[in-house]
């Protein structure tokens, strides 16, 4: 199949496997979960062997060791095992930390690391985002993986946050571990404008020396050309005098392995606020960096898809691969708004295959329902929600003049997948009076005949009319009219580049 353009749902280890033919992917980027909050007494504390899933769903990323650890271990230790190396790495890591959260983790890992780098091209790299709470064992595997020869950078991504640390330094950077496949990789050299702290050379030249060989050698570094020319003209410089020019006045300073961006602040026109969103500048420079237009740009925890967003934007292919429907419809909607069309596998195609999300998970199909309709946004937590699965900003009455701003109305809706009645109706309405809500949505599996019990209570919370327009406060909506192309009547949900208002 083609892989550009497409985003899949489910346990990417599974969708690596099923999809992704070997030398496939020209760069890989991935910030996989990581409980870095928990202290390492509680990650290192032995483990009671409960089983738990490769990925915990709704990013809730704690890890424990069970089935999917222990198949994993074996798969890599096994006969026809892809990366031997990985495999006795894994074998002592766990003998010597024992079978916790951390070693479950990097299990979880492992088994992917080897897929990736079976798909990667030989001229693919990939960059591991991690933080220093687990790099130190990522590493290690990686150099296993992808053969210790075939590292290339420890990246420090360097920013500034203003949060109280007790008993320690404020944390202000995160790792990202750069490894080619070969020692051949498609690397494009970045530019950083040079610091406008340094003062400018005075004479538009400078010459110092550098060492190439063990020897000692000159080189004129140059940041004004047109006054270096001159010069050279002038007689007051022989360049046979020297090893190397090196020219740096319009590109600026070759970038190093600080990159010192700073994070999405609250107000960032940016913010989707999603947890652990990166901001775009950072993925542009590893995209420019290790990849050129029209190569395939694979993240597979890709989350709000930022670095599908950056590949949109720069010209790349792209795939993306995460196991909620929260993250994958957000994408998807991001990627619309960039005018890009993504296919998306994975997700329900018909009535039989909802049904069959909602026995394997009702929250998946609680945000899969939410998002099939523009404007709306699912919950980020199972609970808690109050009866209010997802929520949709609107205009209720436009801006009338500089003084008197736009006024926005708030639309909500609640999914059931089993059996509903008259009172569920009901409880939806509280829900809605608690949210302040304008309009709901109650959602069911199942189409509603007219005059049905969910639609004879539903009418009785009555119309409301929104810019001149008419409609009902609570409609009944069903997955089997989505898959018949019927959508609720609402108004226009407020746009993308609005989607920062809080909901």
């Amino acid at each position: 199949m083609n892989l550009r353009g497409t985003l899949f749902y489910g346990d990417n280890l599974d969708v690596l496997r099923r999809h992704f033919p070997p030398e496939s992917v020209d760069l890989i980027y991935l910030d996989p979960p990581f409980n870095s909050n928990a202290t390492y007494n509680v990650l290192f504390r032995d483990e009671s062997g409960q089983a738990a899933p490769a990925q915990i769903e709704a990013f809730a990323d704690t890890w424990h060791w069970g089935e999917d650890s222990q198949r994993a271990l074996e798969e890599l230790l096994s006969a026809n095992s892809l990366s031997p190396t990985a495999g006795a790495l894994l074998d002592a890591l766990v003998t010597a930390l024992g079978t916790n959260q951390m070693t479950a983790y990097l299990a979880m890992m492992a088994i992917r690391l080897v897929e990736l780098r079976r798909i990667l091209k030989p001229t693919g790299s990939i960059y591991l985002h991690c933080d220093p709470t687990a790099s130190h064992y990522l590493k290690l595997l990686m150099d296993a993986i992808f053969n210790a020869r075939n590292f290339r950078n420890e990246i420090v991504w360097f920013y500034r946050r203003w949060a109280a640390a007790a008993g320690r330094f404020q944390r202000m950077h995160d790792i990202i571990l750069f490894y080619s496949k070969t020692s051949n990789p498609v690397f494009n050299v970045e530019y950083v404008p040079t610091s406008e702290t340094r003062a400018p050379m005075a004479r538009g030249y400078n010459t110092n020396t550098y060492v190439s060989g063990g020897e000692r050698k000159r080189q004129i570094i140059v940041e004004d050309a047109e006054v270096f020319d001159a010069a050279v003209e002038r007689g007051e410089i022989d360049t046979s005098e020297y090893d190397r020019v090196v020219y740096r006045e319009h590109e600026g300073t070759p970038a190093f392995d600080v990159f010192e961006i700073p994070i999405l602040n609250p107000q960032a026109k940016e913010r989707l606020s999603y947890p652990t969103q990166k901001p775009e500048a950072l993925l542009e420079r590893i995209v420019r960096a290790s990849s050129n237009p029209g190569d395939l740009v694979l993240d597979p925890f890709c989350g709000c898809g930022t670095a599908m967003a950056v590949a949109e934007k720069l010209g790349r292919e792209w795939v993306g691969i995460d196991i909620t429907h929260l993250a994958i419809g957000l994408v998807e909607e991001r990627l619309q708004a960039l005018g890009a069309s993504p296919t998306v596998i994975g997700a329900p195609q018909d009535l039989i295959s909802a049904r069959e999300l909602a026995q394997r998970s009702r929250f998946q199909l609680e945000t899969w329902a939410v998002t099939r309709i523009e404007g709306f946004r699912a919950n980020k937590k199972q609970v808690g929600d109050g009866g209010i699965d997802g929520r949709m900003r609107f205009v209720q009455r436009g801006a009338e003049s500089a003084r008197k701003k736009a006024e926005y109305g708030l639309a909500v809706m609640q999914v059931k997948s089993g059996n509903v009645g008259r009172s569920d109706v009901r409880e939806f309405k509280g829900a809605m009076e608690t949210a302040k809500a304008d309009l709901g949505v109650f959602v069911v599996m199942d189409a509603q005949q007219p005059g049905s019990r969910l639609e004879s209570e539903a009418v009785t919370a009555g119309f409301t009319t929104i810019l001149g327009e008419e409609y009902r406060r609570i409609q009944i909506w069903s997955i089997e009219e989505h898959f018949a192309g019927v959508r609720p009547k609402l108004p226009n949900p407020v746009g993308y580049e609005n989607r920062r208002m809080r909901l």
